[in-house]
């Protein structure tokens, strides 16, 4: 049965290199390897110790693998044992109607019995265990079946979501006619097309991300947001969801036989809530402990970022009230809508902020005249930093240690920190500035420029020539050039000549038009019932917010 092959294996076993003799079937198969106790089965006589080898023989791999495929002799030989086994078995076993005239003949062959149970009963309790795990699963297969139907009938769809038997990545919901929607997050190392591969056929997810392209395209998908696909009762692609941003989802569905897709606004479900705080360290520490998540306090910093200077001005016992939009979905928080009103006191001063729709039909905060509050450059390029080194005709260069004038302000922050243009411009320099190392410089309108150094880097796509907003990202904080550590060295000319950027005085954006003022009016004095609370929050509707 067995032929022994020549010593020219070598494994190495237990740290040691060694020469062991391999057992091999005669039929040629790898079958079974044991040689002196020390291998199992497998195709490559990786040594093993006895008790995996009894280990592997008690799996079901073992007699595919092993007794069928490998080796169709040794199938055929263990079929037969297993049929004589259980015939004779069957043959010995005693009826319940069995006379005791019989019980000296059973105890003489009980010897013979045990020893074959001994022998066998692994491979009867192996064959029962199959048997009963296959009915287990019939039986929760009718079951499944039978609820389905039910519900069916019923017209109800499935409560909640679970995960999806072909890929337990996305969640599956059925709905009332049939159709069935697999909802997912986007992961690290997704693509668009990887993504919709896993849901539909390489052709038609290929048709959906070539029907998007135009309107919104899914390359630019981002870790952490949510998508929808959608089949029909038959299987069929009816449509596929993904949040482009907080306000805008994207949409390519099936239309007259075509692909079409469109950007449509997302539904939520909005609340108003009233947010007060007063400051005893930190801006972000009060708004947290209003129980509020962090974005409120840039989104609130934003709205006053032009009349309060967040880096200087901030003072313990300074107070804000704030009458927010929350946005609800399935009764989910889904973040911050616009802020429609907001008073933040600042060292006894208190600053108002209401919004409305200008002329140009867009969204902007003013104060009570009507003044915008947007101005044409923000009082700083940097958020929630500090001053380490104030503009100084006089100041002693902490590297060259002579007295150099610091024509500029130096704002200490982490580095990396993103750094935005103050204003609209053009920028007329972005790279190496010998001591500023890596800079920009940006042009503004009235012979205005300002000027970024010690930065680690620069903004995708910023170059000489490019035009920038107020508010755009630039750069990045860093320490190049002559710097000690990483920070900005922000700096402002006026007509070619250095100034103290806390001494400009800039100009607000367009007030609201004549025309308006009295709907203007209209709709501060409705915000303001809602901070005195003369109002019920939850009679707010988004409506009235729009002219």
């Amino acid at each position: 049965m067995f032929s022994r092959a020549r010593f020219d294996h070598r494994y190495q076993y237990r740290g040691k290199t060694e020469d062991f003799p391999v057992l091999r079937p005669v039929c040629g198969g790898n079958g079974p390897y044991l040689a002196g106790g020390k291998f199992s089965g497998g195709r490559s006589g990786q040594p093993a110790g006895k008790r995996i080898f009894l280990k592997n023989i008690m799996k079901k791999s073992f007699f595919r693998r092993i007794l069928v495929r490998e080796c169709p002799v040794w199938g055929i030989l263990f079929a037969c044992v297993c049929i004589v086994c259980l015939t004779g078995r069957a043959a010995a076993e005693p009826s319940v109607g069995t006379s005791s005239s019989h019980t000296g003949s059973q105890a003489a062959s009980s010897v013979g019995e045990q020893e074959k149970e001994g022998l066998f009963s692994f491979f009867d309790s192996f064959f029962e265990e199959k048997k009963e795990e296959a009915a287990d699963a019939a039986d929760a297969a009718e079951t499944a079946d039978a609820v389905r139907e039910e519900s069916a009938v019923s017209g109800e769809a499935e409560a909640d979501p679970a995960p999806w038997e072909e890929n337990d990545r996305f969640l599956a919901e059925r709905h009332e006619d049939g159709a069935l929607s697999l909802s997912g997050t986007v992961e690290k190392g997704d693509t668009a097309g990887g993504i919709l591969q896993e849901l539909t056929s390489s052709s038609e997810a290929y048709a959906i991300v070539d029907a998007a392209e135009k309107v919104w395209p899914l390359r630019k998908i981002r870790v952490g947001q949510p998508f929808v696909f959608v089949r029909d009762h038959a299987g069929n692609f009816v449509s596929f969801t993904y949040e482009a941003n907080r306000d805008e989802q994207l949409v390519v569905s099936r239309q007259d036989g075509e692909l079409k897709a469109s950007l449509e606004k997302i539904s939520y479900d909005i609340e108003l809530a009233l947010v007060k705080g007063e400051i005893d360290s930190s801006l972000f520490d009060c708004v947290a402990g209003q129980g509020e998540e962090p974005l409120l306090a840039i989104r609130l910093a934003g709205v006053f970022e032009c009349e309060i200077n967040f880096i200087n001005d901030i003072r313990e016992q300074d107070s804000f009230e704030v009458l927010v939009e929350k946005r609800y979905r399935k009764g989910e928080f889904k973040g911050y809508g616009h802020i429609l009103a907001a008073w933040f006191t600042n060292r006894g001063k208190r600053f108002e902020a209401y919004l409305y729709a200008g002329e140009d039909g867009v969204l902007h905060h003013y104060n009570a005249r009507g003044e915008a509050l947007q101005m044409a450059l923000l009082k700083a390029p940097l958020a929630f930093t500090r001053v380490s080194s104030k503009f100084n005709l006089k100041r002693r260069h902490p590297i060259l240690g002579v007295v150099r004038p610091h024509e500029g302000i130096d704002y200490a922050a982490p580095h990396g920190t993103p750094v935005r243009s103050v204003g609209d411009g053009v920028v007329t320099r972005a790279g190496w500035g010998q001591g500023y190392g890596k800079m920009i410089v940006v042009r503004h309108r009235n012979g205005l420029e300002t000027q970024y150094a010690h930065l680690s880097g620069f903004a995708r796509n910023l170059k000489k020539g490019a035009k920038v907003e107020r508010g755009d990202v630039i750069g990045f904080v860093g320490a190049t050039g002559l710097a000690t550590g990483p920070h900005l060295d922000f700096r402002m000319r006026k007509n070619g000549r250095f100034v103290n950027p806390d001494d400009i005085i800039v100009p607000r954006e367009e007030p609201v038009d004549k025309a308006h003022m009295d709907d203007f009016r209209r709709q501060v004095a409705l915000s303001r019932a809602f901070l005195h609370g003369e109002t019920e929050l939850a009679e707010y509707t988004p409506a009235e917010w729009a002219r």
